[in-house]
C-alpha cells in the first residue's frame, strides 16, 4: 500500500529523486501514520535523550523511549458476518435438497431425494474489530557504534462480539481452536512457542517486533536479533517484498491502505549485514529463522479459512528451517536498479488432506468412528450436510469439489472400507459434478443418521498445512522524469519490479497431498509523484501502478482452483492475474487534516475503495477515520481475489496517542 513523507508534500510539489542507498532505507522510509508501528528512527515515536554524560554517568551511554497507546474500532456497514465462519455460515438454517442412494434389505438401490437443514443461528455482525494496542520503543546506545533497538506491542481484545459458542451448534469438533474463538493463538502441532518472541491468550499478544543490536561502522551496518526485513519499491503488492511473512490476526489485509505492510511483517530471529560502497552501491543480506504467515484463527471477525475444516498447522516440523538472501541496489547512471537472490521457505504454506484423528461413529453405524478416523473426515455438526454446500465452499475456497472429492477417497484407503468409490473425470477436473453430488449427498446422509431417520450432524474436513522450500530472482528498475516544470511528467517517478519463482509449490485445487507445481513470474510498474495543483494547499501525493502474477491470484491462490460455484467445479482462469492501484493523498494547510484515497481494481471482477481522513489536533494525538468498500461480484465472484472479503464493507476509528 502506500509509504508516504507527508513532510516532502510541503515542497514545491516535485517529487524526491531516487536517493543515494542507505543501510535498511526500505524500512527507514516512515509511513503516513506516526502511530503505524514503523521504526523509533522514523520519527514514529518521541524520544528523550540522557544527558551528554550517558547514563548513569557511562560516557557514550544513552537512552530514547517513546510509543503509543491506540484504540481500534470497525464497525460493519453491510450488517454480514463473516461465511467462512460458523456464525455466518450462507447455509445455517436453510434447507437444501439432496439426492442419494442407500441400498434396501436386498441389497437394491434406493434412491432418495430429501432436504437437510445445517443447524446453527444465522448471526449477522456488527462489530468487526475493537481492539486497545499499545507501543513502547526504546534505543539504548552503548557507543557511537553499537545500540540495542527494541519495540514491545501489546494488544488487548475484550471481545465485544456476538461470539462463536460452540453449545448453540451442538459441537464437538476436536482442536483447541474450536471451541469458544480464540483471537491470538498461533497453534502448531508439535510447537508450544511457534514464535520465540510472542506471547498470547485468548484476548491478548505480546511481541516484540524488534529486539536487536545495531553495530555500525563506516559503511558497515550489522543487525543481530529479532527483526522485520522489507525490500523494493512497489507501494501497494508485494513482489520483492519476499523475506517476511505477514501476521493477519487483528484487521488481516483491510487495514489503513496507506501504513503498507509495516505493522504486519512477521518479525524473524536473524543475522542482517549491509555494506556501503563509494559508488553508491549497496550489498545488503541476511540469514533468518523461518517463521509462516499467521492467518487469522476460526471464527474470529477475518478468519478466511473456512470453520468447516480443521486445520493442523505443521510448522513445528519446520521450526528449525534457514531462510537467506542478498540484495544489491544501486544506480546506474540516472537510473536506480536493484537485484535479489533468496532462498527461502515460503511462508504462506500449503495445504492438503490429512487424517482426522478422531474416532467418532457415524449415527447408527457402531464401530465406524474407528474407520472414519483413518480418513480425512469427523462427525460434527460444523461440517458440511449437502453436496450444494460443498460445492459452494470449494468455490469460495478457490478449490475443485469434483476433485477434491476424489483425493479424499484415493489417498485415504479407510474411505474404501465405508463403501467411497471415486467419481470418473473423463472429461478433466471439471466433469464428473452429477457423479461426485450423489456420492457426497449419500455420505452427508449418514453422517446426519439418515439410515435410521436422523439428520442432526454433517462431515469436517481436516486439512494439513505445510512448507516448501523455493528459490526466488527479482530486479527491479527507477528512473525520474525531468519535463517541464510543474507539469504531470516533470519528476514522474517509474518503478518497475520483477520476480521470478523457478517451480513454486502452491496448494492444489483437489487438497491432494501432490501439490501443484509452477514457475511463477510476478511483475509491478510503479509510477508516482508529488504534484501541487494549487498554491493554498500542499502537493497531492499521487500513485499509479499495475501488478500481474502469472500463476496465482493477489493472495498466492492458484489459478487453476477459480471459478468454482454451487453447481460448477473450478475451470480454472487462464491468462494470469491482473490488479490496478490509484491512490492518492492531499495534505490541508498546517497538516492538521488529510484526505486519502486507494483504490483496488481486480480485473477480473472485483474493486476496493478506501477514502480516508486523518485529524492531527495536536502533536500527541491522531484520529483516523476511513472506510472499505468491497465489491467482488463485478463479474463471477470466484475468480477475483477480493470477492473474498466481499463481506467486509465497514467503517474503521482510530485514536491515538504518541508519547
Amino acid at each position: 500500500m502506500l509509504s508516504v513523507n507527508v513532510q516532502a508534500a510541503e515542497g514545491d510539489g516535485a517529487a524526491t529523486p531516487p536517493e543515494t542507498p542507505t543501510p535498511y532505507a526500505d524500512e527507514a522510509a516512515p509511513p503516513v501514520s506516526e502511530n503505524s508501528g514503523a521504526s523509533a528512527a522514523a520519527g514514529t515515536s518521541s524520544s528523550s535523550d540522557a544527558d551528554t554524560q550517558g547514563i548513569l554517568g557511562a560516557p557514550g551511554l544513552s537512552f530514547s523511549f517513546g510509543g503509543f497507546i491506540r484504540q481500534e474500532t470497525a464497525i460493519s456497514t453491510s450488517g454480514d458476518d463473516n461465511p467462512y465462519n460458523q456464525q455466518g455460515w450462507l447455509y445455517n438454517g436453510r434447507t437444501t435438497p439432496r439426492f442419494y442412494v442407500l441400498t434396501d434389505a436386498n441389497g437394491g438401490p434406493v434412491p432418495i431425494n430429501d432436504t437437510t437443514t445445517r443447524a446453527g443461528p444465522q448471526q449477522d455482525g456488527s462489530v468487526n474489530l475493537a481492539i486497545l494496542r499499545t507501543r513502547l520503543e526504546a534505543d539504548i546506545k552503548f557507543t557511537s557504534n553499537l545500540s540495542l533497538q527494541a519495540k514491545m506491542s501489546g494488544i488487548f481484545d475484550p471481545a465485544l462480539y456476538n461470539e462463536y459458542d460452540p453449545h448453540e451448534f451442538n459441537s464437538m469438533a476436536v482442536g483447541k481452536l474450536y471451541g469458544k474463538p480464540n483471537y491470538f493463538r498461533f497453534e502448531a502441532e508439535g510447537k508450544n512457542h511457534p514464535n520465540p518472541l510472542e506471547w498470547s491468550g485468548r484476548e491478548y499478544l505480546i511481541t516484540f517486533p524488534a529486539l536487536f543490536l545495531d553495530y555500525n561502522r563506516g559503511p558497515l551496518d550489522v543487525r543481530i536479533g529479532n527483526q522485520q526485513i522489507a525490500w523494493g519499491q512497489a507501494i501497494f503488492f508485494r513482489v520483492l517484498d519476499v523475506p517476511d511473512g505477514l501476521d493477519l490476526r487483528r484487521h488481516s489485509v483491510l487495514d489503513f491502505a496507506s501504513e503498507e505492510f509495516s505493522d504486519k511483517r512477521v518479525p524473524a530471529l536473524a543475522v542482517r549485514a549491509s555494506y556501503q560502497f563509494a559508488d553508491n552501491w549497496l550489498a545488503d543480506a541476511y540469514v533468518q529463522k523461518f517463521q509462516p504467515t499467521v492467518y487469522g484463527n476460526p471464527n474470529t471477525s477475518y478468519n478466511v479459512i473456512a470453520s468447516a475444516f480443521t486445520v493442523h498447522d505443521r510448522y513445528g516440523d519446520f521450526d528449525s528451517k534457514i531462510s537467506y538472501g542478498l540484495r544489491l541496489k544501486g544506480d546506474i547512471g540516472d537510473v536506480g536498479v536493484q537485484a535479489i537472490a533468496v532462498r527461502r521457505y515460503n511462508p504462506d504454506g500449503v495445504f492438503r488432506w490429512t487424517k482426522s484423528g478422531v474416532n467418532r461413529d457415524l449415527p447408527g453405524l457402531v464401530g465406524s468412528g474407528q474407520v472414519l478416523q483413518d480418513t480425512a473426515f469427523e462427525v460434527d455438526p460444523t461440517g458440511i450436510w449437502s453436496a450444494e454446500e460443498w460445492f459452494t465452499y470449494a468455490g469460495m475456497a478457490r478449490l475443485n469439489g469434483v476433485t477434491g472429492l476424489n483425493a479424499a477417497i484415493n489417498e485415504f484407503p479407510a474411505a474404501a472400507l465405508l463403501g467411497a468409490v471415486p467419481v470418473a473425470t473423463p472429461d478433466g477436473p471439471q466433469s464428473g459434478f452429477a457423479a461426485a453430488s450423489a456420492t457426497l449427498d449419500t455420505f452427508f446422509a449418514l453422517a446426519g443418521g439418515a439410515a435410521v431417520g436422523e439428520n442432526n450432524a454433517g462431515l469436517r474436513g481436516h486439512i494439513a498445512r505445510e512448507y516448501r522450500a523455493e528459490n526466488n530472482f527479482g530486479g527491479g528498475l527507477s528512473y525520474v522524469i525531468n519535463s517541464t516544470p510543474g507539469s504531470l511528467l516533470d519528476q514522474l517517478i517509474v518503478n518497475f519490479e520483477a520476480l521470478y519463482t523457478p517451480n513454486r509449490v502452491f496448494t492444489n485445487p483437489s487438497l491432494s497431498r501432490d501439490f501443484l507445481t509452477e514457475s511463477e513470474l510476478t511483475t509491478a510498474l510503479v509510477m508516482e509523484k508529488y504534484q501541487r495543483f494549487s498554491t493554498e494547499l500542499p502537493a497531492t501525493y499521487m500513485v499509479a501502478q499495475w501488478l500481474h502474477k502469472t500463476a496465482s491470484d493477489l493472495f498466492g491462490r492458484s489459478l487453476k482452483g477459480q471459478g468454482g460455484t454451487a453447481t460448477t467445479a473450478a475451470p480454472g482462469v487462464k491468462g494470469g492475474y491482473d490488479a490496478v492501484v490509484f491512490a492518492l493523498q492531499q495534505p490541508f494547510a498546517q497538516l492538521v487534516w488529510r484526505a486519502d484515497l486507494s483504490v483496488l481494481y481486480d480485473t477480473q471482477g472485483g474493486i476496493l475503495v478506501q477514502p480516508a481522513v486523518r485529524w492531527k489536533p495536536s502533536g500527541s494525538w491522531t484520529v483516523d477515520m476511513f472506510y472499505n468498500y468491497i465489491n467482488g461480484h463485478l463479474s463471477s465472484p470466484n475468480e477475483n481475489s477480493l470477492s473474498t472479503f466481499d463481506f467486509a464493507d465497514e467503517l474503521s476509528l482510530r485514536v491515538g496517542y504518541q508519547f
